[in-house]
């Protein structure tokens, strides 16, 4: 890697191609951008002082000889700054009627230098070359790169006043060479830390097309991830994996990954995704277009049965698989993704199928309740990959074969004691109160289940009971205080409690006050709480017992299997 001070004129080399990869994003610079770059530009015309426009990260791209210029870099981070330049720059040798511009932005075979993405390459290059046509207005009159070039067009009359050598001896930016071996999503990641960063498929995205694959590239690619808003808008929805924020289409790209290298070790890790593909690519010497078809295969697979909007939708209660998309997301176990996606893979019964996704929903709620510890779900899952764990027998055989607590599928003695004494999160407690209900509600119940996002937790003894809560009975102050946060005190409604309701007495608390409604309101319809709605005292003996309840519905739901 090299890096230094660079001119316009060391960036835009005669002897150069800049390649903004081809199926990149659009150029997507707006008014705002376009204003404030126009404003630095009059200022660095009339002020003698150098002017740093940013880093520009360029690698090299191996070329063979021919009608190609030799020195080919693609453009790793500054596509927007480069493409705003060109237009700038040729709204103002058009407005001075001055000669010049392609002496700059063409190479020595009158090629243009900047070689644009798909989405923008007609209309960019028709403008640097003076060919802009009619139709070509009304086919991309929505297109960024045609709103900035008639944005520096309508300031003609400043821009006569702009001197272009002062400008290009002036701008500066910190270059970045790389290397054709270098890993350019680590350097973009580090020096835009504050930023967006390159996701891995934008990354994979040119690293598997090249510009002569555009029909292969909508075929597959396109087809699959871009398609439509609906569909760039699942892929782009967040997940929550752990610690970390990311999205969808990353979790199905370390899925993948996963499955197809028998989820070796080598590919285990999540920070360094794209150069793990780059790796695999290279290791196995997989063919491209297959490892494409195959690519795809698998995404619609997961886009078929993995989705983290099912939060928010009503699901089947008998649908195993939406039951576990809620265990997935609602927790954020999503170190499981990878043998989901292997086994709809893997697996043609579906009767088969669904006892596998019971059994994991069985598995991880289980422990979720006994609260053992998720730190090994990321090498247990790759594992039952590795070893092609895909019948449920098997499945079964070994997740009941570890007595070890790092492991271990909670027997019903255990699980009772995880509903009596655990203390749970919040969302913890949702989602296991959530599929709780779901189970135990009919087609013939009167309510309709609302999707997970729609319920919150509510603490039916509050945090704050000595307020209002004197009655302390046979216990101490500390042991309620304990008491407070376990499972049997928690319940699921439709809304929060006014903060009034919310710390009043149980009464207060059932009914409600004047217009502010109470408890007997807000879990209408949830099944597992309404027979306590008429008990005359809630205290903690009512707690143990309705603990005692839920573990007896638990177990009928999360089976040890059959």
């Amino acid at each position: 890697m090299e890096a230094g001070k660079r001119s316009i004129t060391d960036i835009f080399n005669q002897g150069r191609t800049l390649e903004i990869p081809f199926f990149q994003r659009s150029y997507v610079w707006t008014d705002e951008n376009w204003e404030r770059f126009f404003i630095d530009m009059e200022a660095v015309s009339t002020r003698d002082r150098v002017y740093f426009l940013g880093s520009i990260i360029l690698k090299t791209r191996p070329v063979s000889m021919g009608n190609v210029i030799g020195d080919w870099r693609v453009v790793v981070d500054g596509q927007q700054r480069l493409t705003t330049i060109t237009l700038f720059c040729k709204a103002l040798c058009e407005a001075q009627n001055k000669a010049g511009f392609e002496r700059i932005f063409f190479n020595m075979r009158n090629q243009i230098i900047l070689q644009h993405n798909h989405s923008d390459i007609e209309i960019f290059e028709a403008i640097v070359r003076g060919n802009l046509t009619k139709s070509l207005l009304d086919k991309h009159r929505h297109n960024s790169v045609l709103e900035c070039y008639n944005f520096f067009k309508s300031k003609k009359e400043e821009l006569k006043t702009l001197d272009l050598d002062a400008l290009l001896s002036r701008l500066y930016f910190v270059g970045i060479d790389l290397g054709s071996e270098e890993d350019e999503q680590q350097i973009f990641d580090t020096i835009n830390s504050l930023g967006v960063s390159l996701t891995t498929a934008e990354l994979l995205k040119n690293e598997l097309f090249r510009r002569e694959d555009e029909s292969l590239y909508n075929k597959t690619w396109k087809e699959t991830f871009e398609k439509d808003d609906d569909v760039k808008a699942y892929w782009d929805s967040e997940v929550t994996a752990g610690r970390q924020h990311r999205i969808n289409i990353d979790l199905f790209l370390q899925s993948y990954l996963l499955i197809q290298s028998d989820a070796h070790d080598k590919y285990l890790g999540l920070s360094s995704l794209f150069s793990n593909y780059k790796a695999f690519l290279k290791d196995r010497g997989t063919k491209r277009h297959s490892f494409i078809d195959t690519l795809v295969k698998y995404a619609r697979l997961y886009q078929d049965s993995i989705n983290p909007n099912l939060l928010n939708e009503e699901i089947d209660q008998n649908s195993a698989t939406e039951r576990l998309n809620v265990v997935v997301f609602g927790l954020n176990t999503t170190t499981v993704v990878p043998y989901i996606l292997y086994i709809l893979n893997e697996v043609d019964d579906k009767k088969e199928m669904d006892d596998i996704f019971r059994l994991l929903e069985s598995y991880l709620m289980r422990r979720l309740v006994c609260k053992d510890t998720t730190k090994n779900y990321n090498n247990l899952f790759a594992s039952f990959i590795r070893n092609k764990v895909n019948r449920y027998k098997t499945l079964k055989n070994k997740i009941e074969k570890s007595e070890d607590v790092t492991n271990r599928f909670p027997n019903d003695k255990v699980l009772l004691k995880g509903f009596i004494e655990s203390k749970l999160t919040n969302q913890q407690a949702r989602t296991v109160l959530y599929l709780i209900e779901k189970s135990i509600q009919s087609e013939k119940d009167a309510t309709v289940i609302r999707p997970f996002n729609e319920y919150s937790v509510e603490h039916v003894m509050p945090k704050m009971w000595r307020n209002h809560w004197k009655n302390l009975g046979t216990r101490d102050a500390d042991d309620r205080d304990d008491q407070v946060r376990k499972i049997g005190n928690l319940t699921i409604l439709t809304a929060s409690l006014n903060s009034s309701i919310r710390d009043a007495d149980w009464k207060t608390k059932k009914t409600g006050r004047g217009n502010k409604k109470g408890l007997e309101d807000y879990s209408a319809g949830i099944k597992m709480f309404k027979p306590y709605l008429k008990v005359d005292d809630w205290n903690e003996d009512v707690i143990d017992e309705r603990a005692k309840e839920l573990c007896k519905q638990a177990t009928a739901i999360w089976t040890l299997g059959g």
